[in-house]
């Protein structure tokens, strides 16, 4: 289910990122105007790294203690 919504974010942001012009404000943007692109550019970094980490660390290491028998009480642990 994580991993669908994964997704979803994905296109949502490359649809942002399209309409934006990779997040390229026009010359005559105002600083608020700027401010937003840059907030949504962060946004885009802060979300790879986010689903990059749950998709290569955090769901193998739960799909493999879960393998093991383990709860998710003793993986919060760890």
């Amino acid at each position: 289910m994580m991993e669908h919504e994964h997704e979803n974010a994905g296109r949502a942001l490359d649809e942002i990122r399209r309409l934006t012009a990779a997040f390229t404000p026009p010359p005559h943007a105002c600083a608020t105007y700027r401010g937003l692109y840059e907030g949504l550019r962060e946004l885009e970094h802060d979300l790879h790294l986010h689903i990059h980490l749950e998709n290569n660390i955090l769901f193998p290491r739960a799909l493999d203690l879960e393998s093991r028998g383990g709860s998710p009480a003793a993986f919060s642990r760890k």
